[in-house]
């Protein structure tokens, strides 16, 4: 079976790791200040702050940002429940936006974000938010960059007040585990290095142990050396998958061009019927797949609500599918996948 999703391990990640393993410092140490010093570089400046996970880097930018008590976080409703987790443990409360039917991100215009303090952006499988339209009543923008590390947008180029980036084991970049948050002034970077620092402090505040380690950062360091490269190999993979669609078949938009990185390559079927019949048929012939979101997932119904007011992400959980993209495919699993995509007649 040809998998969904691998990392892709080179004998440089293997040496880099070992490395740490060697020096007897295997704690948060000079990979990690070397992770964080390479983030405001590859991002034309600003602060960077890495920590244990995406949820931790999330949770922390929400509380450098002020959340608490009484504060509204708007997040988009087809994304990952973890949002919901940050936004819970920041003490805030979540309220849900409808997605667009093309990008999956969320949709600028949902009334919600009228009345959020905050709002969390998501670049969904790498296609860009619309992060000028979502900021037009003023509120604090968080860019969740999970997605779109690679891409050559850049947080600070629009209208974010913080980005954050995970290095779980399915990211384009990984450590295992792993998040940052990125901030273009160094007041809520150093905000979220705060509370990191648990132990040894001049003064008490609840805090607690968010650190990376050094042997995740230097893995994530080693895999930042090639980003283009993975860039490239995921854009070329893409456009290859995208020129066999059969008709019928449409894939997400935004994910392929030249300032983009396919994070997922999502293919968008007429109905719920042949999505199932194109996932069958895939498997058939070992190729994996997954369906992004599943319908029960969507956060509206985690948290009970109308299932009518979020109409696209509703539909995007009967509909999409992913293919594998992943930079660790060889070139005749590839010419394998792409056959297989040709011969399916929805």
């Amino acid at each position: 079976m040809i998998a969904h999703n691998r990392p892709h391990i080179t004998k440089e990640d293997r040496a880099a790791v070992d490395r740490v393993l060697q020096s007897g410092w295997i704690a948060q140490g000079v990979e990690v200040n070397a992770l964080e010093a390479g983030f405001a570089d590859l991002l034309g400046g600003g602060d960077a702050c890495a920590v244990s996970s995406g949820t931790a880097a999330l949770f922390l930018a929400l509380k450098a940002l002020g959340a608490g008590e009484g504060w509204k976080v708007a997040v988009p409703t087809y994304a990952c429940s973890a949002l919901l987790n940050a936004v819970h443990h920041a003490g805030a409360s979540p309220v849900l936006a409808d997605v667009m039917s093309d990008t999956f991100c969320m949709d600028p215009s949902h009334r919600v974000l009228e009345d959020a303090d905050i709002v969390i952006a998501v670049n969904t499988y790498g296609a860009q938010a619309d992060l000028r339209a979502i900021r037009r009543t003023g509120q604090k923008v968080i860019e969740d960059c999970c997605h779109s590390l690679g891409a050559v947008h850049r947080p600070q180029d629009e209208e974010g007040d913080a980005a954050i980036f995970s290095f779980y084991a399915t990211k384009l970049i990984t450590g295992g585990q792993g998040g940052l948050v990125w901030a273009r002034g160094t007041a809520t970077a150093e905000a979220v290095r705060d509370y990191r620092q648990f132990d040894c402090r001049e003064s008490y505040q609840p805090r607690f142990n968010l650190q990376m380690t050094d042997l995740q950062a230097a893995l994530i360091n080693s895999q930042m050396r090639r980003l283009k490269n993975i860039r490239q190999r995921r854009q070329d993979i893409a456009q290859t998958y995208l020129s066999a669609l059969p008709d019928g078949l449409t894939a997400q938009s935004r994910t392929i061009g030249s300032e983009s990185i396919p994070y997922r390559f999502v293919v968008c079927a007429p109905g719920r019927a042949v999505r199932d019949a194109l996932k069958q048929h895939l498997s058939d012939a070992g190729v994996g797949s997954a369906v992004p979101i599943e319908r029960y997932e969507l956060l509206h119904r985690y948290l009970n609500l109308s299932p009518q007011d979020f109409p696209v992400a509703e539909r995007l959980a009967d509909v999409t599918l992913s293919l594998p993209v992943h930079t660790g495919l060889t070139d005749e699993e590839i010419d394998h996948v792409v056959h297989t995509i040709r011969s399916f007649h929805p």
